[in-house]
C-alpha cells in the first residue's frame, strides 16, 4: 500500500510540463500522495536550473513531458543521468508524443518509466511509490 511505504519525511517531486491542463491534473494527483510536495516548472531548462540549484538535491523524483521548449525531456534525462547528484533520481515520462520510438528512446536515455497520454493516475502514483521505495531501500 502507498501509505505503508510513505515516511514522515517530505518528498519533493519535480514536475516538468509546459501545458497548464496536464500540469494541473498531475499536481492534483501527486498532491494526494502521502508526504509529497510538487514543484512545477514549464520546461527542461527551468527544470535543469532548479535541479542544479540548492533545492535540487532535495528532489526525490522527476516527472517530465518530452516535447517542451528550450530543453526537451530527453535532454533533461541525459543531463540528469550524467550528473553525480541526479544519476539515480527516478524519472517518469508522461508524454502525448506520437513518435513510435519515444518510449524506447526515453528508457534508453535513462527514464525509469514511460506513460503515454492519456495516463492512468493510479498507475503513475503506484509506479512513483515503487521507484521511491526502491531508491530508499538501496540507500539504507
Amino acid at each position: 500500500m502507498a501509505g505503508e511505504m510513505a515516511t514522515d519525511q517530505e518528498r519533493l517531486v519535480l514536475l516538468v510540463e509546459d501545458r497548464a491542463a496536464p500540469a494541473a491534473a498531475l499536481e492534483m494527483v501527486l498532491g494526494n500522495m502521502d508526504s509529497v510536495t510538487v514543484r512545477t516548472v514549464s520546461n527542461g531548462a527551468a527544470a535543469w536550473r532548479f535541479l542544479a540549484g540548492s533545492d535540487g538535491a532535495k528532489v526525490c523524483a522527476v516527472i517530465t513531458d518530452l516535447d517542451m521548449p528550450l530543453i526537451d525531456g530527453m535532454e533533461l534525462i541525459r543531463r540528469m543521468r550524467s550528473s553525480a547528484v541526479h544519476a539515480d533520481t527516478p524519472v517518469i515520462v508522461i508524454s502525448g508524443t506520437t513518435e513510435v520510438t519515444a518510449p524506447k528512446q526515453a528508457l534508453e536515455a535513462g527514464a525509469n518509466a514511460f506513460f503515454p497520454k492519456p495516463w492512468s493516475p493510479g498507475r503513475v502514483c503506484a509506479t512513483l511509490e515503487q521507484l521511491l521505495y526502491e531508491r530508499n531501500t538501496k540507500r539504507h
